[in-house]
């Protein structure tokens, strides 16, 4: 089987992760198949094809692209090339473009949420951002949808993810597949952290440059952190973003300055596991999420985490969790507050956790190989 794994567009950690998942997913077939792995070159990028370069049955080739315009002809035409040149069965679409000139089966990965979700749409409504819905939402809606509408294999993450996309295409004709790109092997997990509220709390708060999307609703975060601030809870904020790009955002607080550590984008496994420490609540504030790795991370870290009370957080990290009401500063206090009261029970509910992580993830597909060779035999 020859695959074609179409990875252009991946920029960010977040899609980085799922694509070296999905790389060491191949591995395990042992040189039994082999893959054309197409990506965006960028430092992240360039960092995983150093990695695994090595393997013969892995062929990196890394595009820079001056438009998105020039990055779907090239999608549509130069793939018929390649399909030809390396034989190819099946190409696969982690970064959930399609091509429409194509004779061969294709495979469609949705990770990304933000163009199919009421619940960013009424947000958008709400703030009166008509415009900015236009520009970051229903433009890039209107291409996606016709790319999602005509692929017949999609591959998502979550079952919430088909509800999700419903609610704005008619599935009832697409083979969707449910894969986890969580690994749940018991060496993955850490006993839960020790939590002492009479001693400083850690807040983290993990997200990247786009953290002033509508979406993220890190205003959330930051009017949490000054209520807090103002009935003097005892805390200090650990945020993977500089200095300058908060004190240059008008929604951060520079109020919040004095007890905030400035971590910056973090790369190095080791370094982001140190912030999973003892004391540490991770706060997630996102309207929707395919998954939220960072709050998976968190978790499996032995890390309390607070999430928004929406339906995509139930299905992905479970039932019994700390949440609170999007937008609502008073609901994100009460909860804090709540777990400093009754701190004696964190470590159940983390373990809940964890034990839902574990189950819901071994119900869905574990390998990509197994999709591609269902794709080829539905």
């Amino acid at each position: 089987m020859n695959v074609l794994v179409n990875g252009i567009g991946i920029t960010n950690s977040g899609g980085v992760t799922v694509l070296e998942k999905v790389i060491n997913e191949c591995l395990e077939t042992k040189g039994l198949n082999t893959f054309t792995i197409l990506l965006s070159g960028s430092d992240l990028i360039d960092a995983v094809v150093k990695r695994y370069r090595k393997y013969d049955f892995l062929s990196f080739r890394t595009l820079t692209f001056k438009s998105y315009i020039h990055r779907i002809c090239y999608e549509n035409f130069k793939f018929r090339t390649f399909i030809g040149f390396y034989d190819i069965d099946l190409v696969y679409n982690i970064s959930g473009t399609t091509q429409f000139f194509l004779g061969c089966p294709q495979l469609l990965k949705v990770q990304n949420l933000i163009l199919y979700s009421r619940s960013l749409d009424s947000c958008y409504r709400k703030k009166s951002r008509f415009i900015l819905w236009i520009r970051q939402v229903y433009l890039k809606r209107v291409v996606f949808k016709l790319m999602l509408g005509r692929s017949k294999y999609v591959e998502i993450q979550s079952k919430h993810v088909k509800k999700c996309l419903s609610d704005y295409i008619n599935i009832e004709n697409k083979h969707i597949f449910i894969k986890s790109d969580v690994d749940v092997a018991a060496t993955e997990f850490r006993d839960p952290k020790k939590y002492d509220f009479s001693k400083k709390i850690k807040f983290l708060y993990v997200v990247g440059p786009h953290f002033e999307h509508i979406h993220k609703n890190f205003l959330d975060f930051v009017n949490g952190m000054v209520a807090l601030n103002n009935v003097n809870v005892d805390f200090e904020i650990h945020i993977t973003l500089k200095r300058d790009q908060l004190t240059e955002s008008c929604i951060w607080s520079e109020s919040l300055n004095s007890k905030t550590n400035f971590h910056g984008y973090i790369n190095d496994p080791e370094k982001m596991n140190a912030l999973f420490s003892d004391n540490t609540i991770l706060i997630s504030t996102s309207v929707i999420e395919t998954l939220g790795l960072h709050v998976l991370e968190g978790i499996k870290n032995g890390v309390v985490t607070i999430t928004p009370n929406e339906a995509y957080a139930e299905v992905v990290y479970g039932k019994k969790r700390y949440s609170y009401e999007l937008f609502d500063t008073n609901s994100l206090c009460k909860t804090v507050i709540g777990m400093i009261k009754n701190s004696d029970i964190i470590t159940d509910k983390i373990m809940d956790q964890q034990k839902y992580i574990i189950k819901n993830e071994m119900s869905k597909l574990k390998n990509i190989v197994e999709v591609f060779r269902e794709v080829l035999n539905v």
